[in-house]
């Protein structure tokens, strides 16, 4: 079997073209570069005016073309498709449709909203990228992730029960773990004030250490042998760790697991993309790489770094809402990662149901049904929605009998 993560890289190189896993970007004699997407749809895709020997540029494995000013530049941007999404905030914007696209990220922040023009001054650095970067991966696209783990009654609760394990393996191949087994965080690093003010908050311990070895290790062989991958959570935003690569290195090899739970990584896109980056070449292309983007890293959901995502197997979006955009928009082209990073994307529901969240609740057959019909997955969370008194058989039914998604 072929590594479940497909894996991108520059394929040749020359001075006037360079050709990566998800596109071809040429150079033109007038000042132009053009790009193609070669996943998906094979087209043009979009042309930079501009591009003159005032501006260095490297093409990165990612389809991202990194772009420093040596003096004040305008670089306009021409897209060669019909957009059917465009997202913007901040200067930075992501122009879509069905098929694919482009997203252009100043690294300085502006307050424009145009999406054809491009302005830096000396030693200014944007980021431009074409979408989607590598393929999708068929292992991936076909498992469903059960995440479990809840922070009360402790311990019961982060040890999810052989009960909804056999239950989670009927549907799901991956089963993910939340951070209620790990030991409280020590008290200098837990917050005084606010909603997490006198909990473990695990997730800010400074060294990762389950609260009982033996069980998070049965937990992890029973969850194996019925047949499903077994993930666990790490946030490199809030941990304490002084060296966070070192930390993701040791929780793999101390813990035996088959992959890792980013919730948050960094709230700029330079340290998300490093960190990423760094837990991909840790984890290698068959474990698991799963992210909590939320709205990440540029404080909304709306425009996001797709090539960030297409690192990883799944991404997870709607914690933090939905940006004002309106849910199937959201579903398709914030959430899916069809044809945008080719990652799986889930659907946070509860975060992002258009109503204040009191409790989590299981998805509706409606937004089941919504979220299928544009390729995203929905997490399957039977702890928390059978403490909400929800059923998840319903779930599944409405999974079952939802229409899928067909590239």
């Amino acid at each position: 079997m072929s590594d479940p993560w497909p894996g991108m890289r520059v394929e040749a190189a020359s001075p006037d073209e360079v050709r990566t896993t998800g596109s071809i970007w040429r150079r033109g004699g007038d000042g132009t570069m053009d790009v193609r997407q070669r996943i998906g749809a094979r087209r043009p895709l979009l042309r930079l005016h501009g591009m003159t020997d005032d501006v260095a540029r490297t093409v990165r494995d990612d389809s991202v073309l990194v772009v420093r000013a040596r003096a004040p530049v305008t670089i306009r941007v021409e897209p060669l498709f019909a957009p059917v999404h465009v997202a913007r905030h901040r200067g930075r914007f992501m122009v879509l449709d069905e098929h694919g696209g482009y997203g252009v990220y100043p690294l300085r922040p502006r307050l424009v909203t145009r999406t054809d023009v491009l302005r830096l001054g000396a030693g200014e650095e944007a980021w431009i990228a074409a979408f989607p970067p590598r393929e999708r991966s068929p292992v991936r696209a076909s498992q469903r992730v059960a995440h479990e783990g809840r922070p009360a009654p402790f311990p019961e609760g982060a040890y999810p029960s052989a009960d909804i394990v056999a239950d989670a393996a009927r549907h799901c191949g991956v089963f993910c773990l939340h951070a209620y087994f790990w030991k409280a965080a020590a008290a200098a690093d837990r917050p005084r004030l606010g909603r997490y003010a006198g909990r473990r908050c695990s997730w800010r311990t400074r060294r990762h250490e389950p609260h009982d070895a033996a069980r998070l290790a049965a937990l992890r062989d029973a969850v194996r042998a019925a047949g499903m991958e077994f993930v666990v959570y790490l946030s490199p935003e809030h941990c304490r760790a002084p060296d966070i690569e070192s930390e993701m290195s040791r929780v793999l090899d101390e813990y035996g697991v088959d992959g890792l739970y980013l919730d948050g990584v960094a709230n700029d896109l330079a340290s998300l993309d490093h960190v990423v980056r760094r837990a991909r070449q840790i984890l290698g292309p068959r474990r698991i790489l799963y992210l909590n983007a939320t709205n990440q890293p540029f404080g909304t959901p709306r425009v996001y770094a797709p090539f960030v995502d297409a690192q990883c197997d799944f991404v997870l979006r709607g914690d933090s809402g939905r940006g004002g955009l309106a849910r199937d928009a959201f579903l398709r082209f914030a959430v899916s990662g069809r044809g945008i990073s080719n990652a799986e994307g889930l659907w946070c529901h509860y975060g992002s149901a258009g109503r204040p969240v009191l409790r989590e609740r299981m998805p509706g057959a409606d937004d089941v049904r919504a979220a299928h019909a544009v390729g995203a997955h929905l997490w399957r969370r039977s702890q928390a929605w059978r403490e909400a008194g929800d059923d998840p058989a319903l779930f599944d039914r409405w999974s079952v009998a939802a229409p899928r998604c067909r590239d």
